[in-house]
């Protein structure tokens, strides 16, 4: 019987977001996160901080994939949540203010060889 890995962090942290960004103000955060660009940061955000569980088909009866939330505790549901506001202030933070980098004049490269090198 062939087996099929399944990743059951994605669903879960995308209806996390959305529920999330759901009691967020309309206005900056619904609007800028309605892009599926920056929900995809976002995203990326959460699970790049998170251990991914996936399972295979025959071993889901453990974690029901109708239900994946289940194979979650309490505790890394609490994470994840967190995870979540934290990306979203990252991400608004970072698009409001961009960093402006300068970059430094290039010196004229010389024929003296550097000290640092011996």
């Amino acid at each position: 019987m062939p087996q099929t890995i399944v990743n059951l962090t994605l669903p879960i942290v995308t209806e996390k977001i959305t529920r999330i960004l759901n009691t967020y103000p309309r206005g900056p955060y619904q609007e800028a996160f309605h892009s599926s660009e920056l929900r995809q940061k976002l995203t990326a955000y959460v699970i790049s901080r998170l251990p991914v569980i996936y399972v295979t088909m025959e071993n889901a009866r453990a974690c029901d994939l109708d239900a994946p939330i289940e194979c979650y505790s309490h505790d890394q549901h609490e994470q994840i949540e967190q995870l979540i506001h934290q990306g979203i202030e990252s991400i608004m933070t970072h698009r409001s203010n961009p960093s402006k980098r300068q970059s430094a004049p290039l010196s004229k490269a010389t024929d003296v060889p550097s000290h640092w090198f011996g």
